[in-house]
């Protein structure tokens, strides 16, 4: 009777741990804006409904008619089951909701999943350990993982596979402390879910191979695979005209062929301060990132738990929670192997397989109880008073690098290795400074540079009013002298970029390295042209040859090869570069070659060199003639900017 009331007591533990995990995310996901993938997925869920509305003989809903088809669509693999809900609400206003409003409702679901894996899988711990004082601790081993602590909002890939993951093993503990036609079903349904969500779900075979290998009570699993398989062809559309194909085409496409799609395979990782190309990482490139990523702690007590597992087999104390143990360890350890047998092409970090983290924190739950049932006081207040102290500072951290909980790396090499591994992947630093420009210019329009194309990604989770306020050109040719630059710093190593005739005026920084940064026009002896041509006369069109240097971005010359423009300029300048800014479908005015001349007469050709977007750099020259001449095609200008002074300025 007193055990049973301790017991109830200590139900407090994980209530409170939940409790404070769920306002903290709450208080939190405001802060996170859309990531770099949120927009594929979203594309991804209008697919599979445009889909279902033909095979069902229903009306494709207007936004979504040129959507394109399941099949043959980059993406058809990515299941969206996890997620649909979130397009059954866009279906219900025809799906005409902002994306702003949609991002906001897929982070909110994407957490509550992961809360409800955490709930789940809480209980089926408190169960099978016997003292919910064990189920709290493991809540605090996943909870406080700074790596994926911003993920949960965001990621609906990596954190949904966890999410599901940990539903289905608490489901699977229900099975086997009940078996039973519902159970089974529940347990393959998630099963299902899980698969469907990311193709490494069909790790999680593992646990009903073991229970049948080692159950007295088989009558229900053997109906486990068909039900499991039942449920993943009803959530996978693009399973239902080929069943027998899918998975294996599913695996060979993540393997090796969505990466190409993705980029060509070219894009370069940075691993330990070195660029390395995606397809030739080196083998342990998961272990270790693990490892660094990883709280110390926690993989001390990993390493325990794997004492203890091995242990209990040993000994042949085979029940439930043995084979979970065994389960974790084999899927520890066989995932990673199989990745570097199979030579699967990794993206940024390690994001894919975060659900290794789970094994971790479990096998690392068993470490800790281990260490506990020694009873060697020294050795239990050890670990105690060391747990908390990496708790304290995994906290402190995910606090501190707010919302940027993705460079995390563990206090042992952070000195040493921070900034050399990819920084912020999904972007999400440059959201910030796009509101940091909302909020400091008064500009009704901001005309920015997107260095890495990344902006398009990220604005759709600003409001309509917002959005509206911003116009932007990648880092290539720019039709006029856009004002602003956003250089996201993922992947460079180093704090510092340069952009000629910008400088820096804002700064993501977390923990010592930039993660993304605001660049804003120098202005610095910049000379328009409007203000120092006397007149502009070129070969090709010469009646539209004031268009060059009348300041106006509307208008424009065009040439058609071997073409001269001479500049008469209106007194004498010091000038040593220029930015030339290109017409509609014209590129400027490309291999321009230059000269310069105190009378029009007599020219002298200067060396130069191509800098940014648009500009030519040449030795800082004395002028009041300067010629371009260029046999490129497609020549057009809508205006020039020179940069340099008057040489009669005192």
């Amino acid at each position: 009777m007193y055990n049973n009331f301790v017991m109830k007591k200590r139900i407090v533990y994980p209530i409170f741990t939940l409790i404070l995990f769920l306002a903290a995310g709450l208080l939190a996901i405001k802060d996170y804006g859309p990531s770099a993938d949120e927009h594929i997925q979203i594309d991804s869920g209008h697919v599979i409904w445009r889909y279902l509305c033909l095979k069902f003989n229903q009306k494709v809903p207007e936004p979504l008619i040129d959507v394109p088809g399941l099949h043959g669509f980059k993406n058809s693999y990515y299941g969206q089951a996890a997620t649909f809900p979130t397009v059954l609400l866009e279906a219900f206003t025809g799906f005409t909701m902002d994306s702003s409003t949609i991002i906001r409702i897929r982070h909110y679901w994407n957490f509550f999943c992961y809360f409800a894996g955490l709930t789940c899988l809480s209980i089926a711990i408190a169960h099978m350990t016997g003292d919910p004082r064990w189920s709290a601790l493991w809540l605090l081993l996943q909870i406080l993982l700074p790596r994926i602590f911003g993920d949960i909002f965001y990621n609906d890939r990596d954190i949904m596979l966890i999410s599901w993951m940990m539903i289905f093993l608490a489901s699977f503990y229900l099975f086997a402390r009940r078996p039973g036609w519902l159970t089974i079903l529940l347990s393959s349904a998630a099963f299902g879910m899980t698969v469907n969500t990311r193709i490494f779900g069909l790790s999680l075979l593992i646990f009903p191979f073991l229970y049948f290998i080692f159950s007295d009570k088989r009558k229900y699993i053997l109906l486990f695979i068909p039900a499991a398989a039942i449920f993943w062809f009803i959530l996978s559309p693009i399973a239902w005209d080929d069943p027998l194909h899918t998975l294996p085409n599913a695996f060979r496409h993540f393997a090796t062929q969505q990466r190409y799609i993705d980029t060509g395979n070219e894009a370069e990782l940075l691993f330990f301060g070195k660029h390395i190309n995606e397809t030739r990482l080196p083998w342990y490139y998961i272990p270790l990132y693990i490892i660094v990523t990883t709280p110390l702690m926690t993989l001390v007590l990993a390493l325990s738990g794997i004492i203890s597992a091995a242990k209990d087999c040993s000994t042949r104390k085979i029940n439930m929670r043995t084979i979970f143990c065994v389960g974790m360890l084999i899927i520890l350890i066989v995932v990673p192997l199989a990745g570097i047998v199979f030579h699967l092409t990794f993206y940024n970090g390690w994001r894919h397989f975060y659900f290794l983290f789970l094994p971790v924190t479990w096998l690392g739950l068993e470490g800790f109880q281990f260490i506990w049932n020694t009873r060697k006081k020294i050795l239990r207040g050890a670990a105690v008073l060391l747990l908390c102290i990496s708790f304290v500072l995994s906290a402190s951290w995910i606090i501190k690098a707010h919302p940027y909980q993705i460079i995390y790396l563990s206090p042992v090499f952070r000195e040493k290795w921070i900034g050399k591994f990819d920084r912020d992947y999904w972007i999400l630093s440059t959201t910030e400074c796009m509101k940091y420009l909302l909020d400091n210019m008064q500009e009704r329009s901001l005309n920015v540079i997107d260095k890495q194309a990344l902006m398009e990604y990220v604005i759709i989770g600003l409001k309509p009013a917002e959005r509206e306020r911003f116009h932007t050109m990648y880092h290539g040719q720019q039709p006029i002298p856009y004002e602003f630059l956003i250089a996201n710093y993922n992947g460079r190593l180093g704090n510092e970029a340069h952009f000629d005739y910008y400088v820096p005026i804002y700064a993501v920084e977390r923990d010592g390295i930039k993660l993304a940064e605001v660049f804003r026009r120098s202005h610095n002896n910049e000379l328009a042209a409007a203000d120092i041509v006397e007149s502009a006369e070129a070969t090709a069109n010469p009646e539209t040859a004031s268009a060059i240097a009348d300041s106006d971005y509307q208008t424009a010359w065009y040439g058609n090869g071997s073409s001269e423009i001479i500049f008469r300029l209106n007194g004498e300048y010091i000038l040593n570069s220029l930015e030339i800014f290109p017409a509609v479908n014209a590129s400027g005015f490309p291999d321009a070659k230059l000269f310069i001349s105190r009378d029009g007469v007599s020219w002298i050709e200067l060396p130069t060199e191509k800098i940014g977007s648009n500009g030519i750099v040449f030795p800082s020259s004395q002028t009041s003639w300067l010629k371009l001449s260029s046999d490129s095609e497609y020549q057009g200008i809508r205006d020039i900017l020179f940069y340099g002074s008057s040489a009669n300025r005192d």
